[in-house]
This record gives C-alpha cells, structure tokens and sequence, in this order.
C-alpha cells in the first residue's frame, strides 16, 4: 500500500510506476534536489513526481504518453 503522506520512499514511488527501485533510486540521484533521509529512507516529496516520471521517461524506463495513446 502507497503511503498517504506528503513524502515517499523510493519503494513508494517505484510501485506507483510499475518500476524497479534501482530505477527510481537512479533517477533520484540525478536530481539537483537534496532527498532528506530517515534512517537508510530516502523520503521522497510527492510534487516531485512529475519530475520522476520524466526523468523514467528519459531512461526509457517508462513508456512515454503517446506510446500509450491507441489510434
């Protein structure tokens, strides 16, 4: 179950796109945005989620908007 609150871990996050945690944890590291930690957490804040999926999208690891568009 995806936690409620305003921050994530990256096993939150990797659920929500269907992805590995290696992948979010990849993406994450690429950010210009210092993650806080509690303990070995990376609490990831949810606006940035839009910036995550991009940054999947980017990678390849995430299938593009218009890749799931039917004609």
């Amino acid at each position: 179950m995806v936690n409620p609150s305003s921050q994530l871990t990256v096993g939150d996050v990797a659920r929500i796109f269907g992805v590995e945690t290696w992948q979010v944890r990849r993406v994450v590291d690429r950010l210009d945005v210092e993650i806080p930690r509690f303990g070995r957490y990376r609490l990831i804040p949810r606006v940035l989620l839009g910036t995550i999926a991009a940054g999947l999208r980017d990678s390849n690891w995430l299938p593009r908007q218009e890749d799931n568009d039917e004609d």
